[in-house]
């Protein structure tokens, strides 16, 4: 349930509302696995923050672990990074929300490695299930300050519900 401490309606569009309340019923309905529910979070987040792609991120030991992934990382499912060098792995040691603007001027990331896949800026807020810290959800785009403050509310929004697709399939 959705309440105005959490979100601000006056921020978020009531159009992009209805998105992840559609998103939300379609998961309940259904019965989603987990993993089913990240890809569409990753969908949803990508499609409203209009970004080049979306990431659900989980942590395995000291690595994280694209669990599900949109747009320009669809092929990236599998894929792992060093925790310690990553701007995921930042956010899942501050387990807070952390805004890249820029890649090529942001030493918190590998700037040759984002240039690489043409990503210029991210957003990514911390991924939990029954008070466990599981890993990330991060929209990227080739464009510099591509993110704002509706975008992180987005994020954290279907980060909520994969969330509890989780926890209530008993994985955590």
């Amino acid at each position: 349930m959705l309440s105005t401490s959490s979100v601000s309606t006056s921020l978020l569009t009531k159009q992009q509302l209805l998105c992840v309340i559609t998103a939300q019923t379609e998961i309940i309905g259904n019965r989603f696995a987990p993993t089913r529910v990240m890809e569409r979070m990753a969908e949803l987040a990508a499609d409203l923050t209009f970004a080049s792609g979306a990431v659900v991120e989980v942590i395995e030991e000291d690595e994280m672990v694209y669990a599900a992934a949109t747009g320009m990382a669809r092929d990236k499912v599998g894929m792992r990074l060093k925790a310690s060098t990553s701007l995921s792995g930042l956010c899942v040691q501050k387990n807070q929300v952390l805004n890249c603007t820029d890649a090529r001027n942001d030493n918190r990331v590998d700037s040759v490695a984002c240039e690489k896949v043409g990503l210029r800026s991210m957003l990514v807020v911390p991924l939990h299930a029954d008070g466990h810290l599981l890993g990330v959800l991060k929209v990227f785009s080739s464009k510099t300050d591509a993110f704002d403050d509706v975008d992180v509310q987005i994020l954290q929004l279907a980060a909520t519900i994969i969330g509890a697709a989780v926890a209530s399939s008993g994985t955590v």
